[in-house]
């Protein structure tokens, strides 16, 4: 038969069970990651990193709401150093209680903007809510991205007595000095200069975007404060590879140079995408096709608006999804269209030629997937 145990609260109990095990395995440190983009990448960044000395337990995919977390630690091995957590959300609270329950000593809170709007109604209450995470009882250290004047300014005033490591352009610990894209064997390569107390560091990776330098610093961070050598520091993220929906950039089978970023967006992740393709040096055509942003409310319209007047830069936007309708006020800019999938195979014969890069981007919900699966079927 298959073991079984009876509950009237199978919430409560996943939620019992895993801080019981937490207690019983009891890993050296406990780091929580959290904020409106980067969560996942950062955390993986951070796991690469450790992972050189240390034995780290860290989720799969991206299991970051409360059952993903329970899973995560009820996952934890005997013998782990350092447990590593995604704190996700999409109403106040829910942080607090991941923070009251899985105690993160370590806090990571890489950015503040609009997302998940629906539950959580405005920016000011994506800032409350991501600042649950410094209700952790054992909350002694906290990084943060300095350059998020509303989430710098409420640290300010809340942070007590925890050590704080600000990271982003302005920071005075680890200052991102250069953020540029290169060139390599066809595809963008990634070098970011970051400033840290124990001197300037240079990273080239394999990444798209320019917005991956936060990451880096996050992952610095925490090399340094668990004491691992700068040089092997540089070596993990030097070696580190965008995961498949997020950033992911490859040649395809028939010649053109692609994006998959499409593993989800909001205006945040959107804008840093957009401005990241507008800069890489490249000869072919620069195309981005976007599914809708969801879960932005009633400022739904209005978000999408701000993100179309990144689209001057391009040469072809293909946009999917109802929320792209009524973006443009003066008629549609030459250089876009609203698409539905059965259009894309046309447009992409008729518009793209190998050498040209393309952007996919948009919510889960759109699937924006499919259009990457069609232009990688093109004879």
């Amino acid at each position: 038969g298959i073991p079984a145990i009876l509950s009237v609260d199978t919430d409560g109990a996943l939620r019992e069970m895993s801080s019981v095990w937490l207690a019983r395995v009891d890993p050296g440190s406990v780091i929580g990651v959290t904020g409106t983009v980067g969560k996942t990448t950062t955390r993986e960044m951070i796991r690469t990193v450790l992972a050189v000395s240390r034995r780290v337990h860290s989720p799969r995919k991206s299991y970051n709401t409360w059952i993903g977390c329970a899973l995560t630690v009820l996952e934890t091995p005997p013998g782990t150093d350092i447990l590593l957590l995604e704190l996700g959300m999409n109403h106040p609270g829910e942080i607090r209680s991941l923070a009251k329950t899985y105690h993160p000593g370590f806090g990571v809170i890489t950015e503040v903007g609009p997302g998940h709007l629906e539950g959580l109604k405005s920016i000011r209450g994506v800032l409350e809510a991501k600042m649950e995470l410094l209700e952790s009882p054992s909350l002694r250290s906290l990084s943060y991205n300095i350059d998020n004047e509303l989430l710098s300014e409420a640290i300010k005033y809340s942070s007590g007595d925890l050590e704080l490591f600000p990271v982003g352009y302005r920071s005075p610990m680890y200052r991102i000095v250069e953020a540029r894209t290169d060139l390599h064997s066809g595809c963008p390569d990634l070098v970011v200069l970051i400033d840290t107390p124990g001197g300037r560091r240079e990273i080239r990776a394999e990444l798209f975007g320019e917005h991956y330098a936060y990451g880096m610093a996050f992952a610095t961070v925490l090399g340094d404060h668990m004491k691992i050598k700068p040089a092997e520091q540089l070596k993990a993220l030097s070696s580190f590879q965008a995961l498949p929906g997020r950033g992911k950039c490859y040649l395809t089978g028939n010649g053109f140079l692609v994006i998959d970023d499409s593993y989800n967006a909001n205006p945040v992740s959107m804008s840093a995408a957009l401005r990241s393709l507008s800069l890489v040096p490249i000869r072919g055509k620069k195309c981005a096709v976007l599914g809708g942003m969801s879960e932005l409310g009633e400022d739904s319209l209005q978000l999408h608006r701000d993100v179309s007047r990144l689209f001057d830069c391009l040469d072809l936007v293909l946009l999917i999804g109802e929320p792209w309708n009524g973006v443009f006020h003066r008629g549609t800019p030459s250089n876009c269209r609203v698409v539905d999938f059965e259009d894309l195979q046309g447009i992409f014969t008729a518009s793209l030629s190998p050498g040209d890069l393309v952007l996919f981007k948009g919510s889960r919900s759109f699937g924006v997937e499919r259009a990457l699966g069609i232009l990688e079927g093109l004879r």
